[in-house]
């Protein structure tokens, strides 16, 4: 469901008002969406004078991060023991299951899309350890997600015909790949070699015979090496294969139009052969099995 609500108060700076981005006397249209799990939401706002008594908010729904795209004005954004401000261009995530603020300064247009640490699996802490801390959107995977924010919130109005796994699994992609990239300072190399690396495996997922050593081959390394150079990522090569397959196997069995399609036959697509174990992996990584995701997605095909 979509919604648009104008809201107009001329409240004293000391009086607490209950939106979820700004606090001081204004007029701002607020215009969200619910999309899955996930909610996205615009706020476009004016604001008389900079507001002193910065707004505090403690989410009703814990465990999720906000990440906000600050389309234009100033901001100033708390939480923890970090302070910054935030300025046009700049992203930033805050956990909403903790107290946080951020307060705006004359005109305000940003995009906020709140999502569950569930969706993002082990890159939760990845996020969560860049709260409030402003990222400029002009390089890399930082442009590529702005781009995607700014272009949600310029279509929230249409977000409810779009297929709710196959968005939030491009959005969880894309937060997971602009925070898991370096500082330019701090690249070199072989950041380069193992963006070729993860493009290549994930070109190629639903190949059984996947390996380490397969993929060191194609790229004229060692395995060892390897290793190396997915560990300055945080990862190792066969954990982040098997989420990266389990993501996509489970966005298949939530699928209405895929709800023909046995388990087993998504499994081996995505390079599943022995799919024994599949349902209690889902379960660990989703909360869901096989066959409960199954009957949520003939649930939606009955809805439509």
């Amino acid at each position: 469901m979509t919604v648009s609500t104008v809201m107009e108060t001329t409240v004293a700076p000391s009086t607490t008002v209950n939106s979820p981005i700004c606090a001081a006397p204004f007029r701002t249209q607020v215009d969200f969406a619910r999309v899955g799990s996930m909610t996205v939401a615009r706020v476009r706002g004016v604001f008389p004078r900079t507001s002193r008594a910065v707004h505090r908010v403690i989410s009703a729904e814990r465990d999720r991060f906000a990440v906000v795209l600050h389309r234009s004005g100033t901001a100033q954004v708390a939480q923890d023991d970090r302070r910054f401000p935030a300025r046009a261009g700049d992203l930033v995530a805050l956990d909403t299951g903790r107290p946080y603020e951020l307060s705006v300064a004359g005109a305000c247009d940003v995009v906020v899309v709140e999502l569950p640490h569930g969706m993002l699996g082990a890159n939760a802490d990845l996020v969560g350890r860049s709260v409030a801390t402003p990222q400029r959107c002009d390089r890399g995977a930082w442009a590529v997600l702005a781009a995607f924010l700014s272009s949600l919130g310029d279509r929230i109005n249409g977000l409810t015909d779009m297929p709710d796994v196959h968005l939030a699994d491009a959005l969880v992609s894309l937060v997971v790949a602009a925070f898991a990239e370096p500082a330019p300072e701090s690249a070199d190399v072989g950041d380069d070699l193992t963006d070729r690396i993860l493009t290549h495996t994930l070109a190629n997922l639903g190949d059984p015979t996947l390996s380490v050593d397969s993929a060191a081959r194609h790229h004229g390394i060692s395995p060892r090496y390897l290793h190396q150079l997915f560990r300055r990522r945080g990862l190792t090569f066969a954990a982040w294969v098997r989420r990266e397959r389990l993501i996509r196997i489970r966005r298949d069995l939530l699928d209405p139009a895929l709800t023909t399609r046995t388990t087993a036959v998504i499994a081996a697509h995505w390079g599943i052969r022995d799919h024994g174990h599949l349902s209690r992996a889902l379960k660990k990584e989703f909360g869901l099995t096989a066959a409960e995701l199954r009957l949520m997605a003939r649930g939606e095909r009955q809805n439509t």
